[in-house]
């Protein structure tokens, strides 16, 4: 911050166009430091413990979100030796709407997301955050809504994609 500036708080920016969290450049580089890739095997509690986001919400009250090494890290493969990174990128978000980081796909496959635009205006728009729910029953009941549609690649069969 400017001299006689106050710090600004950082924001956190859901894109559902971005795959990975983003990190500014000196905290991507500690998030580097502290869970370094590593054999996705060899990755435990204790070597890359779990990662916690704290928002706040519209009435002005603290949140945690928590992820754990299964969900933040990404592996190369689905082998026995695959290599697992954190699902983290480096981007400096312009300081005119930082500072700030970017939640992107990996945080939301694992919490649902309800967006509400309000009036328009920035800073009337809000986002609900609810813990996904996944499995065999979840599975199953999207396969009854969506008994009758096409699956995708038979929807894109039919048309003249080059």
């Amino acid at each position: 911050a400017r001299r006689g500036q106050r710090e600004a708080r950082p924001k956190a920016i859901v894109d559902t166009g971005t795959t990975f969290f983003t990190a500014e450049s000196d905290i991507f580089q500690d998030v580097l430091r502290r869970l370094p890739a590593a054999s996705c095997n060899k990755l435990s509690k204790e070597t890359h413990p779990d990662i916690l986001y704290r928002l706040e919400n519209a009435a002005g009250e603290a949140r945690d979100f928590v992820l754990n090494h299964n969900q933040y890290m990404t592996a190369s493969s689905s082998d026995d030796d695959a290599w697992c990174t954190p699902a983290f990128m480096q981007i400096n978000i312009p300081e005119a709407h930082g500072p700030g980081v970017v939640l992107g796909e990996v945080f939301l496959r694992n919490y649902f997301s309800v967006y509400d635009r309000g009036s328009g205006r920035p800073e009337d728009a809000r986002v609900g955050f609810a813990l996904s729910a996944h499995g065999e029953s979840q599975d199953q009941r999207l396969k009854v809504l969506t008994k009758n549609q096409l699956s995708f690649e038979a929807a894109h069969a039919t048309k003249n994609y080059k």
